[in-house]
């Protein structure tokens, strides 16, 4: 019995996704939560073999809770789902430990190809996203639409990096330690899947991360 968890904002995918294995005796769905804080409380009394987990749920930060819940819960697998096609995206989350990235539109057979290759301990992009990641390597870029949520600390870090303040002014300035700063000037390059600084500012200026 292979048992899965699934945590999406959507009660049509919850539903969805439950289906797929509801007529199939090898699998079991434990729990289909909406929210992460419900789904923390699940997740102490029992780990699924699989999790399916949005990206962005309810304001949350699915990305940040994957680094959280793979530190947590080692063996677990976590597949990342998600209606973004971006490629930085599918970059970002296998950074960040994910062993699988689909999107909510995938097919059923997507979905099982998935769960049996992350527990042969393989990563699982799905085919079309692997073809943008191709076509992205060979320099045909497709334009952006996801905007990540970040919090009231990472803008003002954020704003600060595009104003060039170095790592010791932005501490002076927000009265914080220089390690600190640096780790959420870390934690931002990652969430936003660049590579550096500049990305940051390239970045915050093109998806107007800095507005209310």
């Amino acid at each position: 019995m292979i048992t899965i968890g699934i945590v999406d904002d959507h009660g049509i995918v919850l539903q969805g996704v439950s289906n797929i294995f509801a007529a199939k005796k090898e699998y079991k769905v434990i729990f289909a939560i909406n929210n992460l804080s419900e789904t923390n409380i699940a997740l102490e009394k029992e780990q699924p073999q699989v999790l399916f987990l949005d990206i962005n749920i309810k304001g949350d930060d699915g990305l940040e809770a994957l680094k959280v819940f793979k530190k947590k819960y080692a063996d677990m697998k976590i597949v990342m789902l998600t209606s973004f096609e971006e490629t930085a995206l599918v970059k970002t989350a296998l950074r960040n430990g994910a062993n699988g990235y689909l999107l909510k539109d995938a097919s059923e057979t997507e979905f099982l190809e998935a769960i049996e290759n992350v527990l042969k301990g393989e990563q699982y992009v799905q085919k079309s996203m692997q073809d943008a990641m191709l076509k992205e390597a060979m320099g045909q870029k497709k334009d952006s639409s996801y905007i990540p949520k970040l919090t009231r600390r990472e803008k003002e870090i954020l704003q600060l990096v595009v104003d060039e303040k170095t790592t010791q002014e932005m501490a002076d300035e927000l009265f914080l330690s220089v390690s600190t700063i640096e780790t959420h000037r870390m934690n931002l390059i990652s969430k936003l899947g660049v590579k550096n600084a500049a990305g940051l500012v390239k970045i915050a200026l093109e998806k107007g991360l800095l507005k209310d």
